[in-house]
């Protein structure tokens, strides 16, 4: 008898035990059940890159120094919007009017990201970046990487979202920009040697609050939205976000351009970079003689 009530009572606990695990189980799903197939929101960002601009201290740049400054903050500080669903997403920069006396923006060609509009799909793990170059359209096609992220099980507030850290390591070229000591006989010459890389360490903060695997430019594959992120010189900051907006935004995948990889788009742009170059070293050369002759 006493046996059987042994039985009975372990009976009990197995059962609430289970149970028990059923219930954290939906407990833990709530957040996900929350947000349905056809959720969206938008997410926006600033985005800012540390250039070095010591070779501005050359006397010669002194009479530009501020427009060059001003060109450089035009090409390194930007404003993004991060559409996205359960599924989808796109990240493009938030245009501003420009202001007068501002013209061609030819710096765009040598700083920054060429960033144009960024559609990932996490269920066919693929990543489109719509980008122009020299009046061109491309499709820069890669699979989304499987990125190896790092729990350090640190937390913290961003806005009104408690927020985890994850980090991952990644090995990059070190390159230094210096447009106007460029030419092409060095570049040329620098190809040939070679790549001097160095480690980055990339840190992220995502929030499980908005269960997306996605976050802005090509940052993703965290179980949370990626609210802000430090890479090397760039760093990524939400500033505001809408969760299902009044007006619905279709996320639609990118068809205008030539679909290109990006390791074949980055050798296409190195070779226009360099084109553009020799023409502005060669205009410049030809400025120069042709003031030597009126003296």
């Amino acid at each position: 008898m006493k046996n059987f009530k042994l039985f009975k009572l372990f009976s009990v606990l197995q059962l609430i035990t289970r149970n028990m695990k059923n219930l954290l189980s939906i407990i833990l799903l709530i957040p996900i059940m929350c947000f349905s197939q056809d959720f969206q929101g938008k997410a926006y960002y600033m985005s800012k890159i540390s250039v070095d601009k010591s070779w501005m201290d050359n006397p010669r740049y002194a009479s530009r120094k501020g427009y060059m400054n001003d060109m450089i903050k035009r090409n390194t500080e930007k404003d993004y919007v991060l559409e996205f669903n359960s599924i989808e997403s796109t990240y493009k920069e938030i245009e501003k009017l420009e202001t007068e006396g501002q013209g061609f923006n030819w710096m765009a060609n040598y700083v920054g990201e060429n960033i144009g509009k960024i559609y990932k799909n996490a269920q066919d793990k693929i990543s489109i970046n719509e980008t122009e170059m020299m009046g061109k359209f491309f499709l820069v096609t890669e699979d989304l990487e499987n990125t190896k992220w790092k729990m350090s099980g640190e937390s913290k507030k961003i806005g009104q979202y408690t927020c985890y850290k994850a980090t991952y390591s990644k090995k990059v070229e070190e390159k230094v920009f210096s447009f106007g000591s460029w030419n092409q006989n060095n570049q040329t010459s620098q190809n040939k040697k070679p790549k001097k890389m160095r480690d980055v360490e990339v840190v992220a903060w995502f929030t499980p609050e908005i269960p997306v695997s996605s976050g802005p430019s090509w940052y993703q594959g965290l179980p949370g939205l990626i609210l802000e992120v430090s890479d090397d010189k760039t760093t990524i900051l939400c500033t505001k976000i809408v969760m299902n907006p009044k007006e619905k935004t279709k996320i639609k995948r990118p068809k205008k351009g030539k679909t290109i990889s990006n390791q074949d788009f980055v050798t296409l742009q190195d070779e226009k970079r360099a084109e553009s170059l020799e023409m502005w070293r060669k205009a410049r050369q030809k400025r120069q003689s042709s003031t030597a002759r009126l003296r």
